[in-house]
């Protein structure tokens, strides 16, 4: 089985160009010019969904989406919430465009818009309004993104396109962090930072990363882009070593996941594991420039044990679950709860939104929360062979970001949609189709 990526045309070309618009992006000269025009592709994608033009709503935003930490970072004007705003109103649009022909090919759905009707109910309950609302607009932004994605088929062919611009996009926040290193010597520590990443939140970073990584590794074994392959090789060893250089952990668990879930689904493609021995080389390189960089601390940082007080969080969620096993503490009530209970000797989020919804929102939310997520599985598995293996990586790497940080970036809706508006094609009546019905899976 075999999912083509498609070649983007001249991608050198197009490819040291997001590079170099990066690197002008992350010099930070004149962020708020980079601000305003990053509002400006926005609204231009909530005005190209009321005309429904998919495609180039698709061009833009995961650029949207990889200039999200330098705007959180550096341009105070741009909302921290501006992402899952827009996700709410791009996609709302498009859902309000169907009007009473929305039509939905996974009704599993529905669990998510009652957990986030829930969320909004339980949200009377909370403590801090401000934070709370933080938690509700990023639950909606998926929900939303959701709905959309199970009225919405997209082929593998319009699957790819959208990959490829996700590539481009993170090449683009390549040359975002490349240009601190231009600028001086940077100091390293053994501990998640953001001195190594131009001042990026290194933990989200590590997330955005890793899907980038895993990206061009799928585009680098499945053997299309032949006479693309030192580019290729060239981007996947730039990306992974941006990713080691935030000294975040995350991203290379999570990549090391994906091969290993790749590994698994063509087990028994012997010709792939020439590509996968390819890689070693660049391993090997990526391993000892990055250990050179930081004079050996990243190996300290990889040796730590522990979790970061992670899995004590998730101890905690399950106590305060326990004692309110009906409708929780209530949103966003969990960091307070913690320390009144003396369950943690500080205030912190759940940093797991499975268990932040046990915590915050008790049974009702683990039935909508969790059941949309085990429906969702349970219909990936059923799919043919191509959307199941694809979708199955994408809802995966949205749960691992998801127990590692939480909720808390954009790219997380967007692999949300991937997983779920990738379904097996049929001709039904119940299924509304935005894309061609033409053949495009390739075998």
């Amino acid at each position: 089985m075999k999912v083509k990526l498609t070649n983007q045309t001249n991608s050198v070309y197009w490819y040291g160009l997001a590079f170099l618009i990066g690197m002008i992006v992350g010099y930070r000269s004149l962020p708020e010019l980079f601000g305003i025009m990053y509002l400006a592709l926005g609204f231009a994608c909530i005005y190209l969904a009321t005309q429904n033009d998919i495609i180039r709503i698709f061009k833009i935003l995961p650029f949207l989406i990889y200039s999200e930490m330098f705007m959180r970072a550096y341009v105070p004007f741009v909302p921290y919430l501006f992402m899952p705003y827009m996700y709410i109103a791009i996609f709302g649009v498009m859902i309000l465009n169907n009007g009473v022909k929305l039509k939905l090919h996974s009704n599993y759905v529905v669990l998510l818009l009652f957990f986030v009707f829930i969320e909004y109910i339980n949200g009377f309950r909370a403590n801090d309004a401000d934070y709370a609302r933080g938690l509700l607009i990023n639950s909606t932004a998926v929900a939303v993104v959701a709905l959309w994605g199970a009225s919405t088929i997209l082929t593998p062919v319009m699957a790819n396109r959208i990959l490829n611009t996700v590539k481009l996009a993170g090449v683009y926040l390549c040359g975002m962090v490349v240009v601190r290193y231009l600028k001086g010597d940077v100091y390293f520590s053994s501990h998640s930072q953001s001195e190594g990443v131009n001042g990026l939140a290194p933990v989200q970073l590590s997330g955005y990363m890793g899907f980038i990584v895993t990206v061009f590794f799928f585009t680098i074994m499945n053997g299309f882009e032949k006479k693309n392959l030192l580019v290729n090789l060239v981007c996947i060893c730039m990306a992974t070593i941006i990713m080691l250089l935030s000294f975040s952990r995350g991203g290379i668990y999570f990549f090391g996941i994906m091969i290993i879930l790749y590994s698994f689904f063509n087990r028994k493609q012997l010709h792939k594991y020439l590509f996968l021995i390819l890689l070693i080389p660049v391993g090997l390189f990526v391993y000892n420039f990055v250990t050179i960089k930081t004079n050996g601390l990243i190996e300290e940082r990889y040796n730590e044990e522990g979790s970061s007080g992670r899995n004590i969080l998730v101890e905690a969620a399950w106590d305060l679950f326990l004692s309110h096993p009906l409708a929780g503490v209530g949103p966003g009530n969990f960091n307070t709860e913690i320390t009144k209970g003396k369950l943690y000797d500080m205030q912190s989020g759940a940093h797991n939104e499975f268990a932040r919804a046990a915590a915050e929102d008790g049974i009702l939310g683990i039935i909508t929360y969790w059941g949309f997520f085990i429906f969702l599985f349970i219909d990936i598995m059923k799919r043919n062979p191509v959307q199941r293996e694809y979708a199955f990586y994408f809802l995966v790497f949205f749960c691992l970001v998801v127990v590692h940080n939480g909720l808390k970036i954009s790219l997380q809706p967007f692999l949300i949609l991937l997983a779920v508006a990738t379904p097996t094609i049929r001709a039904t009546k119940n299924i509304h189709v935005t894309f061609s019905k033409k053949p495009t899976l390739q075998s």
